[in-house]
């Protein structure tokens, strides 16, 4: 009797602590529906920025996604992956020049030819199916019979995600994207991008973040890339 009598409680322990596992698993598993909609109406976001400078250029190479048609109407379109290659001269007698660059990763090279902005200073080139060369490693920047090589380097390897900085700005600045909720859904798009103060030494890099309803009601933030705070928010 007393045999049967252990038996049945340590059943009964054994179920009990079963319920109360599924309630915290639960309670983990559990989403956060608002956040997910936020998360979702991403329209144009940075996955990665490579880096590279010397006293003649500084170099990035950024990933990601955007719309095909980039339309701040507060709704997400058609998504397509982009790279871009961006080089600043930061020597004078690399201005005004005509450059060409070699780009190099895991699993091949893409070449082409730099095509200055009409503003500025500034060389950028699209990188086609980006994804076909892997991993990138390196650039080679080419001035007539001049290469100038260089190592690549994620300036966010330890960092926060894109995700992450939405995130952030989710829990952190809730009063100030009250209004652009509707429930659970949100009604507005985000733009992300990871922006640099090229003022600091060395250079400081953070997310930037730019919630659009309408042309009247914006709201932007800037997330520091390593630990997720907020330095700065403003209504636009």
């Amino acid at each position: 009797m007393k045999k049967t009598n252990k038996k049945s409680l340590l059943i009964i322990l054994l179920i009990a602590v079963i319920a109360v596992m599924s309630v915290l698993l639960v309670g983990c598993n559990k989403v956060d529906k608002k956040l997910q909609s936020m998360q979702n109406n991403i329209s144009y976001f940075n996955n990665d920025m490579l880096t590279a400078e010397d006293s003649n250029f500084y170099i990035e190479v950024v990933d990601g996604s955007r719309e095909k048609a980039l339309i701040a109407d507060g709704e997400v379109g058609e998504m397509t992956e982009y790279c871009t290659l961006n080089v600043t001269p930061l020597n004078l007698d690399m201005t005004n020049k005509g450059l060409t660059f070699k780009l190099t990763g895991e699993n091949g090279v893409y070449e082409g030819s730099l095509e200055k902005s009409i503003i500025g200073i500034n060389y950028n080139a699209n990188i086609e199916e980006a994804t076909k060369l892997g991993v990138i490693k390196s650039v080679a920047i080419i001035l007539g019979d001049q290469t100038f090589e260089y190592s690549l380097a994620s300036i966010n390897a330890n960092g926060i995600d894109y995700k992450q900085a939405v995130e952030s700005v989710y829990k952190n600045c809730a009063e100030d994207l009250e209004d652009m909720f509707d429930g659970n859904e949100f009604k507005s798009e985000i733009y992300i991008k990871i922006s640099c103060d090229r003022s600091k030494n060395p250079k400081e890099y953070f997310w930037f973040v730019n919630v659009v309803e309408n042309s009247d009601n914006m709201f932007c933030a800037l997330v520091d890339i390593q630990t997720g705070e907020i330095i700065a928010k403003k209504h636009r």
